[in-house]
């Protein structure tokens, strides 16, 4: 493979500071490699990311995850323990044509404490991350890689190797010319629609996710899940609406790739109808929306269950990427795509 006889003196990239890419970092920094971490965002997670608005934290993407492998459910339990990570223990619902269904489901599900993203910041604890840093260049040179920014600014350090943690896409588009290019499928993600309401009105408790049709494919009650309070503002602060429950709809692929953020439906509107629809059968009093936020996932969910399964990387220049695409598609996907390369880093 690699001769790491002197890898302490190594220099290595990461581009991203998801899941996977902060595991990369963390792994290797362990072992004692010098490690970059550049995220074009201000702030760690990817797509556990977490919006602070006035009223209120919304997670926009991943709402929950699961633990299938052994090595992903120990570091669960880890955070479990250290209070990052907190089982949400609920009976999803599924909507029909005659409304909603209970579903026999015993999946244990799990969200970050007390946002998503606590995952990704507990992650990135000693790790150098560099913010607001868009990598759009890579070139290969005598003494190592050198890495250009969206500002025209070229990067000092020369690094050993580097590490995409991107969609897919993104990668595919920074790797022209490289060894790997080809091994990158060109399409692999389709978008989402995330959109979050909160309203006035009761629900039953029980109703906290509800796999949904082909207009909104998920639907999580945000309010019920563990450590996330209800904001209340009293009359004298801005934006002082209160509400009883926070939702986040997260639209089907196929919706979303119609309804793109160029056009001109109103997701808020097909969003809260939707929800109205759903839970007619359980309310008494139609709910009032209060605060709505949108994002627009352009790379969200893998196109039919898309996923590679081996390492991409090649170790004669240095370059590798990673990613939850590469695994599943899952958060426990990133998080296994970067061990599978850091053990083939160190074979």
């Amino acid at each position: 493979m690699y001769n790491f006889s002197g890898y302490s003196s190594m220099k290595v990239a990461i581009i991203g500071a998801g899941i996977a890419g902060l595991t990369a970092a963390r792994e290797l920094a362990k072992r004692g490699i010098n490690v970059q971490v550049f995220e074009k965002s201000r702030g760690v997670g990817g797509r556990l990311a977490n919006k602070r608005l006035e009223w209120g934290n919304i997670d926009i993407g991943a709402q929950y995850f699961t633990a299938r492998d052994a090595r992903f459910q120990q570091q669960v339990d880890q955070w479990q323990q250290e209070g990052i990570v907190a089982r949400w223990q609920f009976n999803p619902y599924s909507l029909t044509a005659s409304g909603l269904t209970t579903l026999p489901d015993s999946t244990p599900r799990y969200v970050g404490t007390p946002k998503m993203n606590s995952l990704a910041h507990a992650l990135a604890r000693d790790i150098d991350v560099e913010f607001k840093t868009r990598i759009v260049a890579l070139e290969r040179t005598r003494d190592g890689w050198v890495l250009s920014t969206a500002d025209g600014l070229t990067v000092q350090e020369r690094y050993d190797w580097v590490v995409l943690s991107l969609p897919a896409e993104q990668s595919k588009a920074l790797l022209t010319g490289t060894a790997i290019e080809n091994q990158i499928p060109e399409y692999v993600h389709e978008p989402c629609w995330a959109l979050a309401l909160a309203t006035l009105g009761d629900v039953p408790a029980e109703i906290q996710g509800v796999f949904g049709d082909e207009v909104v494919s998920w639907l999580s009650r945000l309010s019920s899940r563990p450590q996330r309070p209800i904001q209340k503002k009293d009359s004298h602060q801005k934006g002082s609406d209160t509400y009883d429950d926070l939702w986040m709809l997260h639209f089907s692929s196929d919706w979303s790739t119609i309804h793109t953020k160029e056009s001109e439906v109103n997701v808020t509107q097909a969003g809260f109808e939707w929800l109205s629809r759903a839970l007619e059968k359980h309310i008494d009093k139609p709910l009032q929306v209060v605060q709505d936020f949108k994002h627009y996932w352009l790379y969200a969910r893998l196109k039919n269950g898309k996923a590679m399964s081996s390492v991409i990387a090649d170790c004669s220049t240095g370059i590798a990427v990673i990613g939850a695409w590469s695994a599943g598609g899952r958060v426990e996907g990133a998080y296994l795509s970067a061990l599978n390369f850091v053990d083939y880093f160190f074979e």
